[in-house]
């Protein structure tokens, strides 16, 4: 088991071999791409562009939410986490748009033709290369527990998802017969464009509505430490002599915040501080977070004014 410490440095040394590689990819697709005149290739290109822009955004914010909060943030710096992936996301969804408008019109303007076999040729180098990155980056996330490794893996398969579309598309160019080969041959490029784009588009939006949530502080019932928060306060109220509690769980990156007021009535047994505190250490345990993940804050009262 990795130290805390350790973990972020892996984390940190897994986004930079991830910059150096995408910097590769997308200057060797570009300049390929206008070689052979390929669109689908300058869209690779163009998309490991804005992964590069994300990677680097990633790293950045990777080595701030590991800061302890200060005075200008008396939270820390968990929000950074989803604010960059929700950004990252955003880019990744506009160079989808782009793209599937940048097809369209390619086949409304006759396509044009390519070299199949130059098309093949970079849709297995920078399959494997991408495949290669991905299963290296997963490995990585599952011993990290990190959303940021997670989400540029999950570029990373949609590039190498590209590049297996393409190989396949022009490989299958040799089997058609006239008149599909010609039809093909001037228009694979652009519908390949196209269906890339489609086929790309959930990943980005599913980044975007699982992060928005959190920017945007929202509460989800299916969050395990909203479930561990109810059930430890149904057994203390069971116990105690309490009319109401108020709940309130938000994940921002990785860090869960939970407020908790209780309004208790007469007969509440634990009066004392150190009474209460015994409580906090309970609902504490009961939540099974290290404290650098965590920020818990309870109040007790017998007034329902302080909810």
């Amino acid at each position: 088991m990795l130290s805390r410490a350790a973990a972020n440095r892996l984390e940190q040394r897994t986004l930079q071999w991830s910059i150096g590689a995408v910097l590769a990819i997308a200057v060797g697709s570009v300049g390929y791409g206008l070689w052979i005149d390929s669109e689908v290739v300058i869209l690779n290109g163009v998309f490991s562009l804005f992964s590069l822009i994300g990677a680097g955004l990633s790293l950045l914010a990777a080595r701030l939410v590991v800061r302890p909060e200060d005075r200008r943030f008396p939270f820390g710096y968990s929000h950074i986490e989803p604010l960059v992936l929700s950004v990252n996301g955003f880019m990744v969804l506009v160079v989808c748009i782009y793209a599937f408008i940048n097809g369209i019109e390619g086949i409304r303007a006759g396509g044009r033709a390519v070299d199949p076999a130059e098309v093949m040729l970079f849709g297995a180098v920078s399959g494997a290369i991408c495949l290669g990155m991905w299963l290296y980056q997963m490995t990585v996330a599952r011993k990290v527990d990190s959303q940021f490794i997670r989400d540029d893996a999950r570029e990373w398969l949609i590039d190498f998802g590209f590049s297996m579309v393409t190989l396949v598309a022009f490989a299958a160019l040799p089997l058609l017969r006239e008149p599909r080969h010609g039809v093909w041959a001037q228009y694979a490029d652009p519908v390949m464009v196209s269906l890339l784009a489609l086929i790309a588009l959930p990943v980005p939006l599913g980044v975007l509505r699982r992060n928005l949530r959190e920017v945007l502080l929202m509460t989800r019932d299916d969050d395990e430490v909203t479930r561990r928060v109810e059930a430890v306060m149904a057994e203390i109220t069971s116990e105690h002599d309490i009319v109401r509690y108020v709940p309130r769980v938000v994940k921002r990156g990785r860090r869960h915040f939970i407020e908790i007021d209780i309004v208790v009535g007469p007969a509440f047994a634990l009066q004392t501080v150190a009474q209460q505190d015994t409580l906090r250490e309970r609902i504490w345990r009961a939540l099974d977070k290290p404290l650098e993940d965590a920020w818990l804050s309870i109040a007790v009262t017998g007034d329902t004014r302080w909810i």
